[in-house]
Formats: C-alpha cells, structure tokens, sequence
C-alpha cells in the first residue's frame, strides 16, 4: 500500500442516524411485556445499513434498559444456519453475560450430536461446562465410546452413574426436568433436534426465570436461502425459526434484518399479525449523513454536502466516500470536485489515490466469489507479484469488505461491481482460469464415496470460474467430468443447478433442436427423476424424443458410430415410461414400454442388456398393476440376463434384484424376497458406499421386510438408519425420505409405538402431497396406514375417516379391482369387527376377499387375511363350519408362507382353536 502512517487504533464508523427506526425498536422494546410472542423485522437493500442498526440497537439496550439480556447471530456464518449450531451460538453469547448453565441443553445436543456423526468424537470445544464440571467431560467421554446409530445404543446407565456422582445441584436438576435422559436416548438425531429448541427454553428459562426479559438479534436473514432460491418452499428454509425457535421461547423478544418482508402473516399464518412488526430501513435522511461525515472527520461542508448528495442516502457510497477521502489526505487536500455528481465519481477517486498495486489487488479480488488467506496469497503470487501477502490486514480493513465466516472474506457486490466495469476482460479471465484450476483441482480424481461439503463448494465455486474461463465445448466436457462423481454418490441437489444452467446455454448457443442440447436435456430429466420431480421429468423426456426425432441418422459425435437411431429413441421412451409409473400412469408407462421393447427388438443385432433393461421396467409396471404373474416372470428373465451379461455384483443386477424383491413381497414370498433384497443392498453398500440414498431405499425395504416376517426389532433398526441417511443426503421435500418415513411408520406400528408412527406418517404425507398431489396411489397407501394406527388406538372415527380417503383415492388411480383396493376394504373391515358392525364388516372383507382371490390367488398371504377375517365374522354370527373353512385354509397358507412362529399363524391357530371348541 502507500507509504504513509498508519494509525493504530481503528475508529469503528457508527451511524448516528435511524431516529424511526431507533423509536420503533422502543417502542417494540416497551409492548414485548404483553406479548407471548415478540419480533421485529428491518428490511432494505444491501448497503443500506442494517447491520450497523442493530449495533445502535443493542447500544440502546445498554444505555438505556440494562435490565434487558440481548445477544446477536449473524446469518452470514453457515453453520448457524440450522437450529443446533444457531442454539449452541445463542448459549454460548448468553453464558458470556450472564451465569446460566444450560445443563440439559448440553446433554441433549450431545446425545444429538453423537447419534449424527456416531463415527466422529464429540468436539469438547463445544461444551463450555467442561471446563468446570467434570461430571460432563465423563458424559462426553462416555459418548465418545460408543457409536450410537441404528446398531448401538446411548449408554444411558453409564450417563446416570455419572450424573448420580454429580454435585447435589446437578443432580437434582435432571431429576425435575420434564424430559429424561432415557427419553432422549431412545430417539433417533432428527427427532431430538426438533426438540432442542424447547429443551433450550427450559434451560433459558431455569436460569433466567419465568419474568426474564432478553432480546434476540438476527442479522444477515437472507442468508438462508443462500443457494437455494428457486428449490422447493420459499417459507420452508426459514421454518425452524418462525415455527421451532421464536414459539418455543415466549417473552424473548426477536429483532431480525434481511434484505426482502418476510411476509409471515400473509402466506404462512395469519396470527403471525399480532407478533411481528416490519419496518423497512429507508436511505439516511441528509442530516443524519451530515453528522455521520462529520464524526468521521470530514470537516470540510461543501465536500460533506457533495457526498451526501452522491451517495443518496446509501450508507455504503457513505462509507466508501470516507475510504475515499481518508486516502486522498495522504497526498494532498481533498477538493469538492472528487466527490461530486455521480457514484461512479467517488469509485473513480477512491482509486485514484491507491497505488497500482493496490488497484490491482482489488481488482484480482473482485473474481472470486470469496476469498480465505491462502487464496489471497496464490492470487497475489500469479498476478500480482510486488504486493505484498503481509498488507492482508490492511487491506481487508476497508469498510467494502466484509468477514462471512472465519478467515473467509468478499467484497461488498456494489463495490465488486464498480470494480468489475472498470476490468480488462482478458485479464479477468485469466483469473477465472486460475481460480478454476484451483478449485477442479480440489475435487480431482474424487472418490465419490468420500465427498466432503468442502469437495461441494469446490465444485460450485469451479463451475461459477469455468464458465468464464472455458470455451463451450471444453466447458461441457468439463461439466461431465467433475459431476459425474457427485452424481454418482447422490449429491443431485448439488450438481442440478450447474446442469440446468449449461442445458439453457446449449439452447441458447445452438437451437432448441440440436441434438448436443437433448443429450445435455436427458440428463437434467435423469436428475429430476432422481430428485422425485417426476412431472418436470416427463416434460423433458418429451422434449429429448422430439429432438431425437428430428436427428433420427444423425452421429452423436464426430468419428463416433453412435447414431440417432430407433434403439436411442427406445432407450428415451423407457425412461420416459419409468417416470409415469411414479405418478401412477402404469397403463400409460405399460404400453410405452411395449413400444420401446419392439423398437430394440426389432433392431438388426439386437442387444440383449437393453432388452432385459426394458423388460425389468415392464415388470414393475405389471407389480404396480396387480399383475404379479407377469411381473415375477418378466422380471425373473432380466434379472438372469443381466447376470449373465454383467456379472453377479454389478449395480445394474442390484437394481434388477431389488424390484424382483419387491415383486416377491407383494406376492408374500417374504424369504425369497429378504434374500434378493439383502443381495441388493450388499452390492449396492459395497459400490456406493453406506450412505448413499440407493442404500436408504434398499434397508428402507429391508426393514419393511423384516416387519412383515415379524423381525420387529430389525424392522425398526433398518428403517431408522433408512431415514438418517435419506435425511442426510437429499432435500427435505424428496419423496424418498417419505417411502422410508412410511416403512418406519409400520414398524412403529407394529410394536404399538403409535404416537411414533403417525409423526412419521405425517411427515410423509407432507412430503408425499408435496411431490405427487392429492390423487397418487403413494397417497392411498400412506392414508391407509395412518387410518390403521388409529384404528390401533381405538379411535375410530377417525380411522374411517382416512380408510374411506385412501379408498378414493385407490379406485380413482388404479381401478376397483386391485389389490391395493381390497387392502384398505379389508381394513375397513376389521375395523366393523373392531366396533362389532358385523354386516358392514362382511360386506367389505367379502369385497376384499373377492378381490384378492382373483388377482392374487388362494396361496397368497394377503388371500389369507382376508380369508381369516371372514371366518372370525362368520364365527360371531353363529356360522362355525364355514368359519373354521376359511381359518383353517388360511392358518395352512400363513403356516406355509410365514412359518409358525408369525403373529398371522398364532392368531389364525387361535381363531381355528376356538372354532373347534365352540
């Protein structure tokens, strides 16, 4: 930088302004007491000087309501961006100021973060009260020893000797709370963290006292949508605020800044009226910028008055104006004319007066998005040799750059923008390339299975430089590379945008029909099928065939004998056809596969893979349809092909595996199905890793498995970790996460955990109605079962409530002869006998009965319950012999199917035992 002196005490600019929004916050601050709910929020555009109202704010506080506990977060910090790390941060400022000890917090979010990362040590550094109650460094020590997810337990006796040993405060503390340790242990990560904010509250309130007033500052709120505009609900990414944090802590009073009105009371819920205020932040009136130029020693009127004319009222032209002017006063006197008539004209001054290293050293700064020291040193190094790494803390004092997170720092967009104009574009994208090689070469020769978040922001960060720096066809060759590893380990969500963004600048570059752009097109329909967005899916599926259509003889590539040709055109329609079978158009994805299958077959040197390929999709469609016979058949021939054609252990025969299991469920042949779907996972866990979604889905089926064949406690087992991982690894709205939810939801169920199994059921049903609507076959399943937990729990009335909904809705999507039809009558129907309304409950399990018996057969379990159901009408009506003929058949198919030991075989012998009696 230049030569000059340099003074050792930064002042730290203040703005003396916000008179209303300074009145609004008392005013805020004097009604908080007679409300249950308290929050305030300030918006305006970025540079407008929110974050240094709150500053004001809280010297409000500290003048003039001492009483008043306030602490502060800033969004700008990733990591407290969901509500265990944002809690942590709250406690840890609260413990600053005051001597509250957050005992059963800490234990909770221990016991959570352990259950999180079982793999992981509990970082210490995280519990304060370590350092003076030894009692918890034994509880985090304790947890470290064990590795608690769905194979392990909490050793919660260890923790209760620990506990026991403890100071008689201590002690006495865990013995009054509302929720146990033993509780706590026994839920899964997710589930204790939805009540962390409740837990924090009691803490809060213990310490504190029930009349206790504290004031909650949120900066940086958009923050939270940072990289997820455009993905799934507006509302849903600040969720865990509005509805988890601000209820759960009444009395305490929120005042939150943000760019954009949340909007609460309008699209959320309405009640929110009568809580929340928002205020939006205004430019600076020319009195208040007077008086904030003036303390930063700008003495000079007429120059005051050309800024404040400038800047408009913009507190960050206000700033850059004083950075401007405090560097021309190394050289010479500041004159009226270097900050007159424009904003550009006080950027242009503000660089007048740096040296051309400095200049320079801006301008490399203005290409990256974010910058940590070792970047800054790389970049200084290629492209600006004679600055040196040492003026880092100088440099980042300016007013224009700001900290995001530790040792990660950016500049202000405005004044990244101002720089960017005055650039030369080749030299900006020799940065880009630079910083493109820096980050690729971050995320080279990635083993997907071992991807970090930090190997997440490389690539995102990669592809913003690549962009820049690569001509088109590198670019795409790029894009296929370094997300092929990402794709591969199910980080969809990730790599969506990028291909989106590269699919819209084919169209662009080469037409809506070149056949580049529908190659790049089929992929972002492959991700979409994957991210449960079927509907968008199709939509782009149909614009490949037209494409494909349109190029039919074409080569893909130069020197390639890859040619547009029927079996490509087939291969388009399968995947076209697996998507409408995920909304329950089977007929339509049936005979669109019937089509695809002709098309290769009818190929000269036809190629046996895509044949078996297209006959495993037909059999799903036949499994979907009720049609098992066809199903088990067809699919039992590609799972031999592929075998063959691939080997026992490739990830194509464990996909082809995994739906013959399920066709095998659904026929009742539970063993045979548990082998082919325990193969699935095996080869699966084994190529993808243990995390991966393909692997939640296949213990998701696991579990079901193990729940129908009465293995309750490995049920439920497998489908908990299913849910962690799914949790873990997709968006929160994705409709696997509700196909594992569901599993788990039966297991609960059948080990009468029933509060369990409808919170899981109704987590599903929100995502499920989110993805596919209100008429999907997904939908009558689920409503199914949540009408049997309450049946289960001997509420009735709702029970019919729901039976009779997922009724509808089966006979709508699939017709009035299926087997999943004559599932939910048959429950329908135990629910008369539950009641004793014997001829409703003939007239249904006959109708399932009837059903069952010629879609699915006498042999088959399903055929059997019902079977059973209607002997134990008949033998409530007096009709024993026909009874004991329909219990007896279906005791000697359960006996068959299931073995002895199952509940269906002990109950069929007990119905078929007391028969005999009578």
């Amino acid at each position: 930088m230049s030569i000059g002196p340099r003074p050792y005490n930064i002042k730290y600019r203040i703005f003396v302004d916000r008179e209303t929004c300074t009145q609004k916050f008392e005013e805020f601050i004097r009604i908080s007491d007679n409300k249950k709910y308290n929050a305030l929020f300030y918006y305006g555009i970025a540079g407008i000087g929110k974050s240094k109202l709150q500053r004001k704010l809280q010297n409000v506080l500290n003048e003039e309501y001492p009483e008043i506990l306030w602490v502060s977060a800033d969004l700008r910090n990733p990591s407290y961006r969901n509500v265990s790390t944002f809690l942590v941060a709250l406690r840890d400022e609260i413990e600053k100021k005051c001597n509250a000890k957050f005992y059963l917090f800490n234990m909770a979010h221990a016991i959570f973060w352990k259950k999180s990362h079982p793999d992981i040590p509990i970082p210490k550094k995280t519990y304060p009260l370590i350092k003076e109650d030894s009692f918890f460094n034994s509880v985090i020590n304790v947890l470290n020893e064990t590795k608690p997810g769905p194979l392990g337990l909490i050793p919660v006796k260890l923790i209760f000797d620990i506990i026991n040993k403890a100071p008689d405060s201590i002690r006495r503390f865990f013995e009054e709370q509302a929720i146990s340790i033993d509780e706590l242990a026994s839920m899964e990560a997710y589930e204790i963290e939805k009540r962390l904010p409740g837990i924090f509250a009691d803490d809060f309130t213990s310490n504190l006292g029930m009349n206790s007033r504290a004031c909650i500052f949120i900066d940086t709120y958009e923050a939270l949508w940072e990289g997820l505009r455009g993905k799934g609900s507006f509302h849903e990414k600040d969720k865990w605020i509005r509805e988890c944090l601000i209820p759960n802590m009444k009395g305490v009073s929120w005042v939150m800044c943000g760019r954009e009105k949340l909007l609460w009371a309008e699209e959320c819920d309405e009640d929110w009226k009568n809580y929340i205020t928002e205020f939006r932040v205004e430019d600076l009136p020319e009195k208040y910028s007077e008086e904030f130029l003036k303390d930063c020693g700008i003495e000079d009127k007429d120059i005051r008055s050309a800024i404040v004319k400038a800047s408009e009222g913009v507190p960050y032209y206000l700033n850059l104006s004083v950075d401007t002017y405090e560097q021309a006063c190394r050289s010479k006197k500041p004159e009226v004319k270097d900050f007159a008539d424009t904003k550009k004209k006080v950027f242009d001054t503000f660089v007048k007066y740096l040296d051309k290293y400095e200049i320079r050293a801006l301008n490399i700064l203005s290409v990256p998005n974010s910058w940590d020291l070792n970047l800054f040193q790389r970049l200084m190094e290629k492209f600006n040799k004679n600055y040196s790494p040492d003026e880092f803390t100088e440099l980042i004092k300016y007013s224009f750059i700001k900290e995001d997170t530790d040792d990660n720092f950016s500049l202000h967009q405005l004044m990244r923008k101002s720089l960017q104009e005055h650039q030369d574009p080749t030299y900006r994208k020799e940065i880009h390339l630079f910083l493109n090689n820096y980050y690729s070469n971050k995320i080279e020769g990635l083993d997907f299975k071992s991807i970090t978040q930090e190997h997440e922001i490389a690539l995102i960060e990669a592809y913003y430089h690549a962009k820049e720096a690569l001509n088109f066809e590198d670019l795409g060759g790029w894009v296929v590379k370094y997300t092929e590893p990402f794709n591969k380990a199910g980080y969809w969500k990730t790599i969506y945008p990028m291909i989106e963004d590269f699919v819209e600048m084919l169209k662009r570059e080469f037409g809506p029909d070149n056949i580049y752009y529908g190659i790049f097109m089929k992929n972002l329909a492959y991700l979409n099928e994957d991210l449960g967005r079927y509907n968008e899916a199709i939509s782009y599926y149909q614009q490949v065939l037209e494409i494909y259509e349109k190029n039919m003889g074409k080569r893909i590539l130069e020197n390639n004998a890859l040619v547009v040709d029927d079996h490509a055109i087939a291969m388009v329609t399968s995947d076209l056809a697996n998507s409408y079978m995920a909304i329950d158009e089977y007929e339509k994805a049936l005979t669109l596969q019937k089509n695809a299958l002709k098309l290769v077959q009818n190929k000269v040197g036809e190629d046996p893979l895509y044949i078996a390929l297209i006959q495993q999709n037909m059999a799903m469609s036949y499994q979907y349809l009720g049609q098992y016979d066809e199903a088990l058949e067809l699919g039992q021939e590609a799972l031999n092909a592929r075998e063959a054609l691939l080997g026992e252990d490739d990830l194509e025969v464990a996909i082809t595996a995994g739906n013959v299991a399920v066709i095998h469920q659904q026929l009742g042949n539970y063993e045979e199905a548990f082998a082919l779907a325990q193969r699935a996972f095996n080869i699966n866990e084994k190529k993808l890793g243990p995390k991966h979604p393909v692997v939640a889905q296949n213990l998701s089926t696991l579990g079901a498995l193990c729940t129908q064949m009465d293995n309750l406690e490995n049920g439920v087992k497998y489908c908990q970790r299913a849910v962690e991982i799914a949790e873990e690894r997709l968006e929160e709205n994705h409709i696997i996460i509700a196909e594992t939810l569901v599993n788990l939801g039966s297991s609960y169920q059948y080990i009468r955990r029933y509060d369990d199994a409808l919170e899981a059921y109704q987590r599903a049903l929100h995502i499920t109605e989110y993805n596919l609507g209100s008429e999907n076959s997904k939908l009558a399943t689920l409503l199914n079962n949540i009408a049997d937990t309450y049946r289960m729990m001997d509420n009735y009335e709702k029970a019919l409530e729901f039976y009779q909904r997922a009724l509808n809705i089966a006979r709508s999507c699939l017709g009035k002869e299926q087997p999943m039809v004559a599932l939910i009558m048959n429950n329908m129907g135990k629910l008369y006998i539950d009641t004793h309304e014997w001829e409703k409950a003939h007239s249904v399990c006959q109708q399932a009965f009837d059903i069952r018996k010629k879609t699915l057969g006498t042999d088959h379990v399903d055929f059997a319950i019902s079977s059973l159901d209607l002997g134990i009408i008949y033998g409530c009506l007096g009709r024993r012999d026909h009874a004991l003929t329909l219990s007896e058949h279906s005791l000697y198919i359960f006996e068959q199917k299931l073995g002895s030991d199952h509940r269906y075989t002990k109950q069929a012998k007990l119905v078929v035992d007391t028969l005999k009696e009578i």
